[in-house]
């Protein structure tokens, strides 16, 4: 009896056992089930995201793909990932991008158009202006040198002082500019002696020397704002001068104006005060010069030293210009220069002897 109650205790254990494990095989059975339609889901998802996205892929990269061919497994027709209304909208816009393009095309072609008649315009006045300045110049040239050998005659000057000071005084100015706008554009070399800007030039200084050379017409040139203003001009500009042939005249009548001037007692002073003796420095000391623009330097000289009475001008002469380079010139065989050097020796000497004796 004790033994069969055993036994079937032992068998209901068995069978307790048994059944718990076909529980727990169950439970497994379904969490695997669980993971499998989770699975299945997600793999789902995907499936249909990627179907989603081919059609917008393959536009993106340019792909015409008819949509409506394509089917799943239900026969379900794949929709076009833009609507029918975002194309539309879409295709107006490219429209409207296209006629604005189209717009913006022909307005730089009409640009383009009114620059190329623009620039034709401009090389028409270009040439324009050039023939006019040729003219003008010219005109000038001309007029100029005719102006010049008529004032060769003081009563001429006298005449033009007397009643037409104003306009002696706009044509001081008009030199003073043409002289400065001449240098500046040829100072590395000047144009032939026939060139008309050259022989514009020439004409107007060659007006101011005939003018310096009456005692009223470099009175009127020194005092005068514009007449003061071009002989400091000439001062400043005349070192810089090329060396070349067609200089020359134009330091000849430069040097011929400061001679005028230096005769006048205000103009001596200005051009004491203008450091003309650097200048005439700078020439005397140049050997490569002609002959007669250094006998001209030695002029100036001596009508600066005639009677100078001043002891800052005479020490700032012979600081400037040492008597031993003047001696030089004196000793040499060139007769004229040598005449006016000794010249200049004798009264600068009598100049400090004043001095000293002062």
């Amino acid at each position: 009896m004790g033994i069969t109650c055993i036994n079937t205790k032992f068998s209901e254990i068995i069978m307790d056992k048994n059944t718990e494990e076909e529980q727990a095989n169950l439970k497994d059975e379904q969490q695997f089930l669980i993971s499998v339609e989770d699975t299945l889901d997600t793999v789902k998802r995907s499936i249909h995201k990627f179907i989603t996205d081919v059609p917008q892929a393959l536009a993106n990269s340019g792909l015409d793909l008819d949509l409506g061919k394509l089917n799943i497994e239900n026969d379900q027709e794949i929709q076009d990932p833009i609507p029918d209304q975002t194309n539309k909208e879409e295709k107006e816009k490219i429209s409207a991008l296209n006629m604005k393009c189209d717009q913006l095309q022909s307005q730089l072609q009409q640009q383009i158009n009114r620059n190329k008649k623009t620039q034709e315009e401009i090389e028409y006045l270009r040439e324009q202006i050039l023939n006019q300045s040729t003219y003008c110049a010219t005109l000038g040239a001309v007029l100029g040198n005719l102006t010049w050998r008529a004032s060769r005659f003081p009563e001429i000057v006298d005449v033009w002082l007397s009643g037409f000071q104003h306009m002696i005084g706009e044509f001081l100015s008009i030199t003073d500019g043409s002289f400065v706008a001449f240098i500046n554009t040829y100072r590395s070399a000047f144009p032939p002696t026939c060139n008309v800007e050259y022989q514009f030039i020439i004409g107007l200084l060659g007006i101011v020397t005939n003018i310096s050379a009456t005692p009223e017409g470099r009175e009127f040139l020194i005092t005068d704002t514009n007449g003061r203003a071009f002989v400091q001009k000439m001062v400043k500009l005349m070192p810089t001068l090329p060396l070349s042939q067609g200089s020359l005249s134009l330091k000849r009548l430069m040097l011929m104006i400061f001679y005028n001037v230096s005769m006048n007692k205000t103009g001596l002073q200005y051009l004491f005060e203008s450091r003309v003796s650097d200048v005439l420095d700078y020439y005397l000391r140049n050997n490569s010069l002609p002959d007669e623009t250094q006998f001209l330097c030695l002029r100036v000289l001596q009508s600066m030293t005639y009677g100078l009475m001043n002891p800052k001008y005479i020490q700032d002469l012979t600081n400037t210009l040492p008597i031993s380079r003047i001696e030089n010139i004196a000793t040499s065989n060139k007769n004229e220069m040598s005449a006016a050097a000794k010249q200049v020796i004798k009264q600068l000497r009598d100049s400090q002897k004043l001095i000293h004796m002062n």
